[in-house]
């Protein structure tokens, strides 16, 4: 490893610095700018170069927002920078109010094409595309999540060559993700509003949480579900959140925010990736973990394969 600058990352308010920095856009100025990597309006995406002589790792983000909302501008590249990863963060198609919006699975289509097209530019950007990690908040988690998880969503008979890149990274780093969409899981262990949170209507196209018991919903549930996807080859993950295990389950007059970003997801989802052997780090209020981001990423992302 590039021994610079060591920065400690397992606290809810570092953390809130790196990924949303201290005001509306961060400081740094990219070194590629509005990248387009697809078709649709909003695929874009900002470099941050590492310097170095050596091809550098390199860290994928996804922004927050419910699907509705957010840029990826909202992201401090500074402290991973510092390290010799080279950050990319990534905008992606909308549920709504955009002229591309569309549901499930358009973000997760989006954000695959990202680590696809990132590999296709290794040379260009001076990365190894062999170190490649993804990270994201919120809804930006859930991306990284089941991308991270999902089988290699290479296609090998694609006239378009980026297409054929495999999709498979070596780490996740997901903050305050929600790792299931079972709507009874969550109401049961979670709590929170009856009606969970406004984000999940666009992404499936239903009017009432009802609609989700149909069986096309319940399938279409399970499947955009990172959990779901969980495999023993699947990479290690650092689990970010800003809560407690034993405040839950939730009243229902708590925010629908601290219901969809709640650690009882972080604690499902390591129960599985345990379950199977998968690397995993949990962190949020009160746990007793100490291994910091900083060394998660020291040894599964910037050692040699």
């Amino acid at each position: 490893m590039n021994r610079r600058t060591i920065i400690r990352l397992p606290h809810a308010a570092c953390l809130w610095l790196v990924l949303w920095g201290t005001g509306s856009a961060v400081a740094d100025t990219p070194s590629h700018a509005d990248v387009r990597y697809g078709q649709y309006h909003r695929n874009l995406l900002d470099v941050y170069a590492a310097t170095s002589d050596a091809p550098t790792p390199v860290l994928i983000y996804f922004h927050g927002g419910g699907w509705m909302a957010g840029d990826k501008r909202r992201m401090n590249p500074k402290p991973f920078l510092a390290n010799g990863i080279t950050v990319v963060s990534a905008n992606y198609r909308f549920t709504i109010g955009s002229p591309d919006a569309a549901p499930y699975p358009a973000q997760m289509n989006d954000g695959t094409r990202v680590v696809q097209f990132v590999r296709s530019r290794a040379k260009d950007w001076n990365i190894n595309p062999d170190r490649v990690a993804l990270m994201g908040a919120s809804a930006g988690a859930v991306m990284s999540m089941w991308i991270g998880y999902h089988d290699d969503l290479a296609n090998p008979q694609a006239t378009d060559p980026i297409e054929r890149i495999s999709s498979r990274v070596q780490c996740v780093l997901p903050v305050a993700g929600p790792t299931t969409m079972d709507v009874q899981w969550i109401r049961k262990h979670v709590g929170g509003p009856p009606h969970i949170h406004p984000a999940v209507y666009p992404f499936f196209q239903i009017a009432r949480l009802e609609d989700l018991q149909r069986d096309d919903k319940r399938e279409l549930a399970e499947q955009a579900s990172p959990i779901t996807h969980v495999t023993a080859d699947d990479p290690p993950t650092f689990l970010q959140y800003f809560s407690r295990l034993d405040d839950a389950p939730l009243p229902e007059s708590a925010d629908w925010n601290e219901t969809v970003h709640h650690a009882r997801f972080g604690q499902l989802l390591k129960e599985r990736l345990d379950a199977v052997k998968v690397p995993a780090v949990l962190h949020y209020i009160g746990a007793k973990e100490s291994t910091t981001m900083n060394t998660f990423l020291e040894t599964h992302l910037q050692k040699k394969p």
